[in-house]
């Protein structure tokens, strides 16, 4: 199914965030004709005048109501269809701050915590949130870690480094 046309110019830009608590990693069941049924973490794509941080903060916070944390870069997917061109998902670690988890009945029907062989019996999980999960839920995971900086301009920047 191709990617809806607000964010199908040939490139767009998504996010997902792992949450994890209690060794426990928040995923969603999608409600929406986009992967329909499929257990995956929560996340979505990035408005133009967001960035990729609060992009993540703000769909764990709409589909779940979970207020969360960033605490690294996990991961990077980029791939390229015909149907969608190329399209790149960073994926984050994060830490519930927080909120009532509570789906917004929209996108996601069901929200819940995991344990990582819980992760790996349930129906419709695609391949990259098994990855996820055996990633996040791992005792040290390898992040790239976040540091504030401020361009000479003064407009501030996140870096994430190894």
């Amino acid at each position: 199914m191709p990617i809806p046309d607000q964010y199908n110019h040939g490139f767009n830009l998504g996010v997902g965030g792992a949450v994890v608590f209690d060794n426990r990693l928040l995923l969603v069941r999608r409600a929406s004709r986009r992967g329909r049924g499929n257990w995956q973490i929560p996340g979505g794509f990035v408005e133009l005048e967001e960035t990729i941080e609060n992009a993540v903060i703000r769909e764990i916070m709409e589909e779940t109501g979970v207020i969360s944390e960033v605490r690294g870069l996990l991961g990077i997917r980029n791939r390229y269809s015909e149907d969608s061109g190329n399209s790149v998902y960073v994926i984050f670690l994060m830490a519930p701050i927080s909120g009532e988890l509570k789906p917004d009945e929209r996108e996601v029907d069901q929200a819940n915590y995991f344990g990582l062989e819980e992760i790996l019996q349930l129906p419709q999980i695609p391949d990259i949130n098994k990855e996820v999960a055996t990633r996040a839920l791992s005792p040290s995971p390898k992040l790239l870690d976040p540091y504030t900086l401020s361009h000479i301009s003064g407009t501030e920047y996140t870096l994430f480094l190894g």
